[in-house]
């Protein structure tokens, strides 16, 4: 794996800020990737970007999560090999929405994004695990070629999870460290993960890059998601969804003020449980108890159908997502029981107030988090564009961007966190939520037909078991709803 070398920053004094580029690799469509290092001499690491979380951490070569796989290609750190690590002589404990948990110690050191090089930068350093995504499986030891992957989040550091946790001061971090110490002049970045099947995207501290986007690129206030009164997620305001298919429209919801967070370390997207039904009758999806997802026909991928996602009202940015990124490729072994292939879909429901709008939504749209002013600017993506016309963030506004949205008074909630994707996991909490399909008398062929009833059976759907799949896993990994739960409890994080 290939590093950038690394640089000696000039004194603070004497740095021009500008911006930094960091190209995101694209895992399986499960994560998105950034190359950084740590520590002198440099130890090299990838880690999965998440807006939705604040903390940076990476194992330690003693970890159980280096025991039980191989660390060699994503990184392991060694203290001791490095002149420049420090320990803060503080806990840290994470757990994430789908109820994977780290633990470790929080320490400082050298780091090294693209070419520059951020020194006394802090971290935590975990040495033991649980629930991992990408846990052994098999008898043999086998993560069927998944393997756990440091994280990087890079949401507001009040979110910080010792922050929440013990109601102490937030750390200095990375993208905090990036401006104080001159090399980015705002608290911002701009995330384009391009198209699923390409290989990679990027993620742009500091900048705008007009030729990664459609106009317009229009701003939404980052709003508090209830009942907390600050804005310490990435929170903006949902209003409608259209779906275009066959030349007609159909409303699926409108008129709406729901919140949604855009968080990149989240693989799906998750609705309430209300929108969900609706939206999965559009696709004529299913939900079967052997499968941990909605599941629909494969010919759907080859449709021109696609989904609208308003936010902020009529003026605000309106992102088009094609139904065929919404869906897995296809898993030997799923199919109907007419021998037509099945696929799972990354669109979920669960018993929660707001939308979590992951990679599978966040792969159409152009973002950009400006962390200082507490605004997103979003935009249609252009895809797979090799060419680049950076614009560095320097005032009070962001680059380009046609015009800000005011914030729309919110609903009050009428669910509790508690539940945020209790539907996903199978054997506790309330049993799966069945979900009327639409198929035509060959189940390989989806069509579009609003709320009309499944011939299905509930309990009993067309979809083979996955007990016959080699290697079956869930297609979805969630690490940014660590400070969502919390924000929504007050501050108080549960801890499992």
């Amino acid at each position: 794996m290939d590093f950038v070398k690394t640089r000696t920053p000039r004194p603070s004094l004497q740095r021009r800020a500008g911006t930094i580029l960091t190209p995101l690799t694209n895992n399986a469509d499960l994560q998105y990737l950034a190359n950084i290092t740590v520590g002198t001499p440099p130890q090299p690491f990838v880690v999965a970007i998440d807006t939705g979380s604040s903390d940076l951490w990476i194992p330690s070569v003693r970890s159980d999560i280096c025991q039980i796989q191989d660390c060699s290609q994503t990184g392991a750190f060694n203290r001791a090999s490095s002149s420049t690590f420090a320990t803060r002589n503080e806990d840290f404990d994470i757990t994430y929405g789908d109820d994977s948990e780290y633990v470790g110690i929080l320490a400082q050191d050298t780091i090294t994004v693209g070419d520059t090089t951020l020194e006394h930068a802090q971290f935590a350093l975990i040495q033991q695990s649980a629930n991992t995504p990408f846990a052994p499986r098999n008898s043999n030891g086998s993560t069927d070629g998944f393997t756990t992957n440091g994280v990087w989040g890079i949401s507001f550091d009040i979110s910080q999870s010792e922050a929440i946790q013990d109601d102490e001061r937030p750390y200095t971090g990375i993208l905090s460290l990036m401006k104080s110490e001159g090399f980015i002049s705002r608290m911002a970045y701009s995330l384009w993960l391009n198209d699923p099947d390409a290989a990679q995207g990027s993620i742009l501290f500091g900048g705008v890059d007009t030729d990664k986007f459609d106009p317009p690129l229009i701003g939404l206030p980052i709003v508090p998601l209830a009942p907390s009164t600050q804005a310490s997620a990435m929170n903006v305001q949902f209003t409608s969804l259209i779906l275009n298919a066959g030349g007609r429209t159909s409303v699926v919801q409108d008129n709406v003020v729901r919140s949604a967070i855009l968080d990149s370390g989240t693989t799906a997207t998750i609705l309430p449980n209300d929108l969900a039904t609706t939206f999965l009758r559009f696709v004529g999806a299913i939900k079967d108890p052997s499968v941990p997802q909605p599941i629909v026909a494969c010919d759907l991928a080859t449709t021109d159908a696609t989904f609208e996602f308003q936010f902020g009202g009529s003026s605000g940015p309106r992102i088009s997502v094609p139904v065929t990124d919404l869906i897995a490729p296809h898993i030997p072994g799923l199919q109907f029981r007419d021998g037509s292939d099945a696929c799972l879909l990354g669109v979920l429901g669960a018993e929660i107030d707001f939308l979590l709008l992951g990679d599978t939504f966040l792969r159409s749209a152009y973002v950009v988090y400006d962390l200082e002013s507490r605004q997103i600017a979003m935009a249609q993506a252009r895809l797979n564009v090799s060419t680049s016309n950076v614009q560095e963030i320097t005032g009070d506004s962001i680059p380009s961007v046609q015009t800000v949205v005011a914030s729309l008074p919110m609903p009050q909630p009428t669910r509790t966190p508690s539940a945020i994707l209790g539907p996903q996991r199978t054997g506790e909490g309330q049993p799966d939520p069945r979900f009327d399909g639409q198929l035509s008398e060959n189940p390989g062929q989806a069509s579009f037909s609003p709320g009309a009833q499944s011939t299905a059976s509930p309990g009993a759907s067309s979809a083979a078991s996955r007990q016959n799949i080699p290697g079956f896993m869930p297609a979805y990994v969630v690490c940014g709803a660590v400070s969502l739960v919390s924000i929504l409890l007050g501050g108080f994080f549960v801890m499992r």
